[in-house]
């Protein structure tokens, strides 16, 4: 006979188990993805690769680039994350979306 601890870890146990696995038809329908020409990986390469490098050498600027570099990458990835909301053809829980 199981004690109320063991019943109560159980269900505990049960309620877990669908927040680790996907559900079956999300891997099912994901099952032959294979994405390529997803882009340039822009991410802590904006403002280096556009500006010119004796701006990084400075010591005292660097901490403000770097400030600014990650607002930009926010910003895409918030472009990123409205187009993929108001978009049809892709699911809401797509991270490969260029």
């Amino acid at each position: 006979m199981a004690t109320a601890t063991q019943k109560q870890n159980a269900v505990s146990s049960k309620s877990q188990r669908s927040k680790v696995r996907t559900p079956y038809f999300a891997s099912a329908k994901h099952l032959s993805d294979n994405y390529t020409n997803l882009g340039y990986d822009y991410r802590g390469k904006i403002l280096s690769k556009t500006t010119s490098s004796e701006l990084w050498a400075n010591p005292i600027q660097k901490p403000l680039f770097a400030q600014i570099e990650a607002i930009l990458t926010f910003i895409l990835e918030q472009v990123k994350y409205i187009k993929k909301t108001m978009s049809i053809a892709h699911g809401k829980e797509d991270t490969n979306i260029n």
